[in-house]
């Protein structure tokens, strides 16, 4: 991506016993060990959207705008900000597809 910042982060709002309390199901065993950083709790009652240190208490997330919430997602506003921020994994990932759309096709029958 060229940079460690994640323009759109997204977390999912549940309405619990009243009250919205934010959470992300993106963290799963694998990421955490990835990364060095505890699985996330999530106990119905408060926020558990990130994990803000590593496991050396090294300040690991956070959030530096938050987008608000929204009944779906804005795909178009999605779409230009990561054109815009991470040109080079854009490019880079729509050769992939182009690199595999290209294998993944049927040779033509040899002419009889």
């Amino acid at each position: 991506m060229g940079t460690d910042v994640f323009r759109w982060h997204a977390y999912t709002l549940l309405h619990l016993e009243g009250r919205w309390v934010k959470a992300t199901p993106a963290f799963d065993l694998a990421f955490c060990a990835r990364f060095d950083v505890d699985p996330l709790d999530f106990d119905g009652s408060t926020d558990s959207i990130f994990q803000p240190f590593d496991g050396a208490g090294r300040q690991h997330m956070d959030y530096v705008l938050d987008r608000g919430d929204h009944d779906e997602m804005p795909f178009e506003a999605f779409r230009e900000a990561m054109q815009e921020a991470y040109p080079r994994l854009i490019t880079a990932m729509t050769a992939e597809r182009a690199a595999l759309a290209g294998k993944s096709r049927p040779k033509p029958a040899p002419a009889a």
